[in-house]
């Protein structure tokens, strides 16, 4: 009932407040997600640990610890990628 009503309003021009604040969290929430789920970063930060540890600035123990959990962030990121939750359908124009 609201999508309709929402649409017919935006139609002729006005808009609601309430649906415009859900909008901008949306985008600031997308912006995000992509910031994070980035597998090229993700990679730059990998690359970057392995640098940090053959140059001895990390121990071997604190290495694997990161890499493991880069690795596994680079998992989810993939498959964030493939399934491509952030996208919708936008309706409301």
């Amino acid at each position: 009932m609201f999508i309709i009503d929402d649409i017919l309003l935006r139609s002729i021009g006005i808009s609601l407040p309430g649906l415009d604040m859900i909008w901008t969290l949306e985008q600031i929430q997308n912006f995000a997600l992509k910031g994070y789920y980035n597998p090229d970063k993700i990679k730059d930060q990998i690359k970057e640990t392995r640098l940090l540890y053959e140059f001895g600035e990390l121990d071997r123990q604190e290495y694997e610890r990161k890499n493991s959990e880069l690795l596994h962030k680079l998992d989810v990121a993939q498959k964030v990628l493939e399934m491509d939750l952030g996208s919708k359908m936008d309706i409301l124009g």
